[in-house]
């Protein structure tokens, strides 16, 4: 099914080409696009299969969000983490999966990932209320999923990092997305306001870290439920950047072959083609990385049932090091546009600010991940709640 659903969104990719600029202006991804998306099934990816969801490969689930990255970046990105939300509440209670998508098997969520609000025990679940930023398609969500820490109580000796799932009804968005890149994934911050939580639709942050301990697995066996989310799903942050960099490079090649400059075809110098093959080796590398890297986890899970330390670290590092060579790629080829690349109603300028913001996400961050594999690989202990 990977295959039919990859040949379906390369089919969609000139629709997300042509709605790319208005999706940007919208600050939003555009309604038509999220129903060609839906209608296309790319929802049900890696939706579990008893809400009529495929379960496809990790790898094949990257290169569907890389295709889509080739027409739209914003709209790739918001695939991307409505993705990653599948695959995360597959993971969470059965009942929070009935009340979320029991009624309703085409439920969207959106999230609130960096910890923030305010929690008290209650009898039967937990009452919250506070403000989340970044939260990328939430004007399409039906549900949210927000990260807070609960304080020691009658269930918990420590402070424990936690997921809550609610719908639309609590919580409140808040149009703050003006920003230089990723535009149209309308990333928005939430508010709740002191709503009550059942104890089912919470889950530990630890047990969907910790590969099979998730208590969705009660209900979803399959691999992608098995996984320790935080080294394998967000994988899905970054994929984008390779299909943005890919079309940056098609459109780059595609301009240079009749453009000239002071008389000179630019075709023929040396420069450019240095830095046309430089880009497509990183953007290839890119892609290689992160189909091994997913392919091999899918692999370990199913073979060993969890990653060892070494491929967990190497994950994290993957992830942030695909992102590093796309905006390479991506800096090099806009560098080399030259004055025509600054116009604001070009493609080339906003594929590149796109690329630009991937590479600002803290799961995309250099410097984080590539310390998490260092430390690993001198034997330290990886001094990071992902690994």
């Amino acid at each position: 099914m990977g295959a039919e659903l990859l040949a379906r969104a390369r089919a969609l990719v000139p629709a997300l080409r042509e709605r790319a600029a208005r999706t940007e202006a919208a600050r939003s991804v555009l309604p038509e696009t999220i129903a060609d998306m839906a209608a296309a099934g790319l929802f049900k990816a890696v939706q579990p299969r008893r809400y009529g969801g495929y379960e496809i490969e990790l790898q094949e689930l990257m290169a569907i969000i890389g295709e889509l990255g080739r027409g739209c970046g914003s709209s790739a990105w918001v695939y991307g983490v409505f993705s990653d939300h599948q695959i995360t509440l597959g993971m969470f209670p059965p009942q929070a999966q009935d009340d979320l998508w029991g009624s309703q098997p085409g439920a969207l969520v959106s999230s609130g990932l960096a910890p923030s609000g305010q929690v008290e025990q209650v009898e039967g679940g937990l009452r919250i209320r506070g403000r989340w930023s970044f939260s990328s398609g939430v004007d399409h969500a039906d549900w949210i999923f927000v990260q807070t820490v609960v304080p020691p109580g009658p269930r918990n000796e420590r402070p424990e990092p936690t997921y809550v799932l609610l719908p639309r009804s609590d919580f409140t968005i808040i149009d703050t997305w003006h920003v230089i890149g990723l535009c149209g994934t309308g990333s928005k911050d939430v508010e709740i306001h002191d709503v009550f939580v059942p104890t089912h639709r919470c889950v530990r942050i630890a047990d969907i870290n910790a590969a099979g301990k998730a208590p969705g697995l009660a209900c979803n066996d399959g691999p992608l439920y098995r996984l320790p989310r935080a080294p394998a799903v967000p994988f899905c942050l970054g994929a984008p950047s390779i299909g943005i960099a890919q079309a940056m490079y098609e459109d780059f090649v595609s301009s240079m072959r009749s453009r000239a400059s002071r008389g000179f075809q630019l075709a023929e110098q040396a420069t450019i083609q240095v830095r046309v093959a430089e880009a497509a080796a990183e953007i290839e590398l890119a892609r290689m990385l992160i189909e091994r890297d997913c392919r091999e986890t899918m692999q370990a899970i199913r073979a060993n049932g969890d990653l060892t330390i070494e491929e967990k670290a190497r994950n994290r590092r993957d992830m942030a090091y695909v992102v590093k060579l796309c905006a390479q790629a991506a800096d090099r080829l806009f560098s080399a546009t030259g004055g025509a690349g600054l116009y604001t109603n070009t493609d080339m300028q906003r594929m590149y600010r796109d690329v630009l913001a991937i590479s600002r996400h803290y799961i995309n961050s250099w410097d984080i991940s590539a310390t998490i594999y260092g430390r690993v690989a001198f034997g330290l202990p990886p001094n990071h709640p992902s690994i």
